[in-house]
């Protein structure tokens, strides 16, 4: 019983020494809201000396740049009362943030942390900072970049766009002075956008005169005098309607006797040969609507365009290393009627050397 009340006696005392001699009222301060532009925002811990010798303040360091600190730089006896002072500069920070301050001491029990915390309210940016692509006709985008995302090819797609009117006089969109492929079309969804107002186009893609699958980019201009386009970047998928699981079972099925090939190492000019077994193992015939590649070097030479049931087909693929160097990461997409996986990629990897003289 005694060594257990030891023990515990010994543990007590360890605990009491460990405890801070400096007592602050506040060690963790939420500033709250602050606005970006608002200056530094500024807060003043204090603490007292509850210790029986003097204590002094020998550092405090920050965890970020953004916060200055200062401190009580002389000598606090017991019972008098001294400060931490932290400034924190919400410039260029908008967003959440919480920091922290490390006190080092005379006293190691009194060596502890401080933090701050709070929201910065971003800085309102101005119309050109929000809207910084210019179209032409002074209409301004927040992107160059129109991005559709994902569609099929059964129907039409469509999504609107802010614009900006950055000048002082009505404007509204023609079609003879817009410069559109023939499966876009955009126009402002109320007609026209006032001076110094916020209005939205409409694109429309229509998939089926696209006649393209997956990763697709065109070109538009909605003012034909200005020199840079925008880009309307989707995905089209092939669209199959629900089907049983008879149907299922009857469909076409793709499969692919390697989806990755590791060519290992190649000088550059080396033209790397692979050949890929393609394979039909559905009931009803397996149609290719497109073979893309995400590099120029990569050509390809598929003799049918259709596989019957049961039966196969090769694939040659002819990598040009020419241009190559360094690790290669390349990739052939094969878009098919096959309802269950009707997007299937083949990889193609390695490192290219330079060629020696």
């Amino acid at each position: 019983m005694r060594i257990v009340q030891s023990v515990l006696l010994l543990v007590f005392c360890g605990f009491v020494n460990a405890q801070s001699n400096l007592r602050f009222e506040i060690t963790d301060h939420s500033f709250g809201d602050i606005a970006e532009e608002g200056g530094p925002a500024e807060y003043t811990f204090t603490f007292v000396n509850n210790g029986d010798n003097p204590i002094k303040i020998t550092n405090v360091k920050a965890s970020c740049g953004c916060t200055t600190p200062g401190w009580t730089r002389e000598e606090v006896m017991p019972g008098d009362s001294g400060f931490v002072k932290v400034k924190y500069n919400p410039r260029n920070r908008p967003g959440r943030f919480r920091k922290s301050l490390r006190l080092t001491t005379t006293d190691a029990a009194s060596n502890q942390t401080l933090y701050i915390s709070g929201y910065v309210k971003p800085k309102p940016k101005t119309p050109e900072q929000e809207f910084p692509v210019i179209s032409g006709l002074d209409l301004r985008l927040k992107y160059r970049g129109l991005n559709l995302g994902k569609m099929t090819n059964e129907k039409v797609a469509e999504k609107k766009f802010d614009v900006y009117n950055n000048s002082d006089t009505l404007v509204t969109l023609s079609n003879e002075r817009m410069d559109l492929p023939n499966h876009i079309s955009v126009s402002l969804v109320n007609g026209s956008v006032s001076p110094r107002q916020v209005g939205q186009i409409l694109v429309r893609y229509d998939p089926r005169k696209k006649e393209d699958f997956g990763y697709v980019s065109d070109n538009i201009k909605l003012d034909k005098s200005v020199e840079e386009s925008l880009s309307v970047i989707a995905v089209i998928d092939e669209f199959f309607p629900e089907m049983t699981a008879e149907e299922l079972d009857r469909a076409p099925k793709l499969e692919i006797s390697d989806r990755s090939y590791d060519f290992g190492s190649a000088i550059a000019g080396e033209k790397i040969e692979i050949e890929v077994e393609l394979f039909n193992k559905g009931q009803e015939k397996l149609f290719f609507r497109k073979v893309k590649s995400n590099c120029g070097c990569i050509t390809y030479e598929l003799k049918d365009r259709g596989i019957k049931k049961g039966r196969s087909q090769t694939l040659k693929i002819l990598f040009d290393t020419s241009e190559m160097r360094g690790n290669q990461y390349k990739s052939i997409s094969l878009y098919s009627n096959d309802p269950v996986a009707p997007t299937q990629i083949i990889t193609i990897k390695g490192k290219v050397e330079k060629a020696t003289d």
